[in-house]
């Protein structure tokens, strides 16, 4: 496949002023695609131009070899990363046990609370309470973890 080349880039390439690529583009010697310039063109107009003199291919190997070489690097787990993120995630899970811990004894206790307070009232206040207490009771079996 035949790569675009900026103007610049071609006019490193063949050793030339940009301006003097600029000037044969618009005499037509050499086309231009948007002002990028195939490195087909590049070669029918200067020949004797060699690319690899240039030293770009050069560059872009170093990028590619470093962009492989971080991309084969961060592949790799990171022993003490890992370790740290584990211990992050005990002490989360803790936290969460504890404030789980703290909910299901609250709940208790407004069970509680809720069943001593229907037992003090009168019969109709009692079965307004015996529907709550009910309820309680079943929204606090739904949220129980299987």
């Amino acid at each position: 496949m035949d790569r675009l080349l900026s103007l610049s880039q071609a006019a490193r390439i063949v050793g030339v002023p940009r301006r003097l690529l600029q000037q044969h583009i618009q005499e037509g010697h050499i086309d231009a695609f948007e002002g990028h310039i195939r490195v087909s063109e590049l070669r029918k107009a200067y020949p004797e131009a060699d690319s690899e003199r240039s030293g770009m291919v050069e560059k872009v190997n170093r990028i590619r070899e470093a962009a492989v070489f971080k991309a084969t690097r961060d592949c790799r787990p990171n022993v003490d990363h890992l370790a740290t993120e584990l211990q992050r995630a005990r002490v989360e899970v803790a936290r969460l046990q504890d404030e789980l811990h703290s909910y299901r004894t609250l709940a208790a206790e407004t069970e509680e609370r809720l069943l001593t307070l229907q037992e003090q009232c009168d019969t109709r206040q009692a079965m307004m309470l015996g529907t709550l207490v009910g309820w309680f009771m079943n929204q606090l079996k739904l949220r129980e973890p299987s």
